[in-house]
């Protein structure tokens, strides 16, 4: 059994020495994963809700956060805010450039081809409003107000990251404070219903609400500080490891009876689920699987340059990978809305196609992005190539950090 749970179970040792690669891991798990789930393909739904009460994008989110703490903040002592406010707002500017030009794009292919269902495909991505009324749509998506098409998930990281030197402020003053602030505004979001216009929503509010969603975000930059500064992500604890691995298995077929049996749309299940306000239930399963996720020391062990490198490489990469998923998905979807259904074998070819060419193009960018000793090069989502201290270089001062920490995601 003592040689099982060493195996299995990280040991709460120091953390200067060791690389995270279970950040690049679970961040390309995650793109893959939101790609499937947006193809909107026979069985895109089903998956989505085998997961449990949380989905691939808290992941995500909670990634990015320790991943933008490991480019930002120093090791030891308080980063130099007004530095660190340069470095953020000109990566959350650089998004939002991206987030136009996806926008644009889309814009520009479905409005103006002559697509099967044309009309169809407008009104299911809320197209229909810019092709009525396309300078009042054009002016509402510079200011975010308008996002259709799923192109939601950009805003949510240009907000968050911009506000980086804010967060920092805040944790370096009190962690406790920090956290409570957070979750107070969690919370009043939540019950309040605070959050942003969308124009393109049903409901005619931000997908992820940025009030709501931050937590996620700083849980993640408490975490990301913790191995910036050579400790544990998540201390192992036995039995909050047994009740967190417990959670995460129960909540994959409590969610799917939920889910298909109706009750979703109930008052109290609606406000524990809601995925705009980060309901508890999700918050506390996505806690639960990155806890399990970090302490098992077979995930630990796997290599980047193994078997599943590609995927570690989508980690890496993951804006340019995120647009590409973000294309691919929008293609099937307008092919399975055009067709009025793809059979099943077909639906699977697609997806593997689309999950063979992210994979193929990540090993492409590692491989075009690899330092002079061949080690990766950091990510494009949270830090830029411009960020110099944010690659690998020799530093005595302080610990050395993993190269998944490294590379943050957006």
């Amino acid at each position: 059994m003592a040689k099982i749970r060493r195996f299995f179970l990280t040991e709460t040792t120091p953390m200067s020495r060791i690389r995270e690669n279970r950040i690049d891991l679970v961040r390309g798990l995650s793109l893959l994963l939101i790609f499937v789930d947006h193809a909107n393909v026979s069985f895109s739904e089903a998956l989505q809700q085998s997961r449990g009460f949380s989905d691939a994008a808290e992941l995500f989110v909670m990634m990015a956060g320790m991943s933008a703490a490991l480019a930002y903040h120093p090791a030891t002592g308080r980063p130099d805010l007004w530095s660190v406010a340069r470095r953020t707002l000109r990566r959350s500017l650089e998004l939002y450039r991206v987030h136009l030009m996806l926008f644009a794009g889309l814009v520009t292919a479905l409005v103006l081809l002559p697509l099967p269902h044309h009309e169809t495909i407008l009104a299911y991505w809320s197209l229909d409003l810019i092709a009525a009324e396309p300078l009042r749509y054009a002016g509402e998506a510079l200011l975010l107000r308008y996002l259709p098409a799923e192109l939601d998930i950009l805003p949510l990281y240009i907000v968050l990251i911009a506000a980086i030197p804010l967060f920092f402020a805040v944790i370096d003053r009190s962690l406790h404070l920090a956290l409570a602030a957070s979750a107070t505004l969690w919370l009043a979001a939540g019950l309040l219903h605070l959050n942003v216009t969308d124009l393109a929503s049903r409901k005619d509010v931000w997908y992820f609400g940025p009030f709501s969603w931050q937590l996620v975000f700083v849980i993640g930059l408490v975490a990301g500080l913790r191995v910036r500064r050579g400790q544990p992500a998540f201390p192992h604890v036995r039995p909050l490891f047994l009740a967190a691995l417990a959670f995460s298995l129960l909540a994959v077929p409590a969610n799917l009876f939920v889910h298909f049996m109706g009750l979703k749309d109930q008052p109290v299940l609606h406000l524990l689920l809601s995925k705009t306000s980060e309901g508890p239930l999700r918050l506390i399963n996505a806690l639960a699987i990155v806890y399990v996720v970090f302490n098992l020391d077979a995930l630990k062990r796997l290599s980047p340059e193994g078997w599943l490198r590609p995927v570690f490489a989508a980690g890496r990469n993951s804006l340019p990978i995120f647009v590409l998923g973000a294309i691919l998905s929008d293609t099937i979807t307008v092919l399975v809305i055009g067709t009025g259904g793809l059979p099943l074998w077909l639906d699977l070819s697609v997806i593997a196609v689309g999950v063979a060419l992210q994979l193929a193009f990540s090993l492409y960018r590692d491989r075009a992005r690899r330092g002079p000793f061949g080690q990766p090069q950091r990510s494009l989502m949270v830090a830029s190539e411009a960020d110099h201290d944010y690659g690998y270089r020799k530093d005595t001062g302080t610990p050395a950090i993993d190269d998944a920490a490294r590379k943050p995601a957006t």
